[in-house]
Parts: structure tokens; C-alpha cells; sequence
């Protein structure tokens, strides 16, 4: 077999999580606003005083509306949260304040109905759950768990690895199964 020379070493770059950068305080309103929807997800007085501190410089701009919902899966709270995205029109800056699993989940719902990046802030005051996404079943699952850790599929019962891999369309950290190859 006869050698290559100065054909350039393949060079694989190492991998880098995709994991969400929520800010340390939470973001100023958006000025230019038309109107506001600002939705405190998941109870907690850290959620609430966000809450009220944007509902006060929102409601001073343009008119706002708040959603106060105790958790995105609940069917209740899910329709009432898609009300209140389906009657927001074009200008609409749109606040979201909660636990990281109900933020992430209704940001992606935001994103699915249209909401662009730039209509969209986010506070993050509980990082304990996770959204897990199996890629097996394709459910969703509310995990107390860290990236690189494992948890129960509440779809399929697998043991999941999650994965240092967020994706904003799912609002899910990506998993797969932990013992898949173990015999």
C-alpha cells in the first residue's frame, strides 16, 4: 500500500453541548412591543415577583396580558395557554417566567405557533426538571435529573440517558435508551 504525504490529518472537532443559556436575572421587556402576553408558569414566589416586576413595565408600554398556569401538561392550563397564544397578533413580545421544564415546553409551543426569537424573553427560576425526550416513543417526560443522567420514560418505561443536548423545536432535552447494546 503506498503512503499518502502531505495529505492533511483528519481533524474531528470535539463535541460541545447544546444546553440552554438562561440568563442570571431576568431580561428587560421589549420595548417595541405592540402589546405584551406575560405567562408565569408553575407557582413560586420567585415566578411571581418576575411576573408582577414585567406585568408592571409591560402594562405601562403597551396593553399586556398575564397567564398564570400551574403546569403546561395539566389539559386545562395547555388550552388555556394556547388561547392566549392564539389571540396574540403581530407586535406581541411574549415573557415567560417558571421551572426550566414548564419554560422550555411553552417556548416551544410559542415556536411552533410562530413566535419569533426576537418576540420571545424567558427567566428561568427552577432548574431541578427537565424535559426528557425519548427518541424511542417520542414523549416528553418531567425528569429531575441532570444531562448525563438517566430517568424513566413515562411513554415507553425505557431507562433513558439524557443527553447534553437541548432542541428549542421540542423544548426537550434529546434521550435514548440507557441499556440499549447490554446483554
Amino acid at each position: 500500500m503506498a503512503e499518502v504525504t502531505g495529505a492533511p490529518a483528519e481533524v474531528v472537532p470535539p463535541q460541545h453541548p447544546s444546553l440552554p443559556a438562561w440568563p442570571t436575572e431576568p431580561p428587560s421587556v421589549d420595548q417595541t412591543g405592540t402589546s405584551h402576553l406575560v405567562l408565569a408558569l408553575g407557582g413560586g414566589e420567585d415566578a411571581a415577583s418576575t411576573a408582577r416586576s414585567w406585568l408592571a413595565v409591560a402594562a405601562a408600554q403597551a396593553p399586556t396580558t398575564l397567564g398564570v398556569l400551574d403546569d403546561v401538561d395539566d389539559p386545562e392550563d395547555r388550552a388555556t395557554l394556547l388561547g392566549l397564544v392564539d389571540r396574540a397578533r403581530t407586535g406581541v413580545r411574549v415573557l415567560v417566567v417558571g421551572g426550566q421544564y414548564d419554560v422550555m415546553q411553552a417556548l416551544a409551543l410559542l415556536r411552533a405557533r410562530g413566535a419569533h426569537e426576537s418576540e420571545l424573553r424567558a427567566f428561568v427560576t427552577d432548574r431541578r426538571e427537565l424535559p426528557v425526550f425519548c427518541g424511542h416513543c417520542q414523549s416528553v417526560t418531567r425528569a429531575v435529573v441532570e444531562p448525563g443522567g438517566e430517568a424513566d420514560c413515562r411513554g415507553c418505561g425505557r431507562v433513558l440517558e439524557v443527553h447534553e443536548h437541548a432542541a428549542a423545536t421540542l423544548g426537550a432535552f434529546l434521550a435514548s435508551d440507557a441499556r440499549a447494546g447490554a446483554s
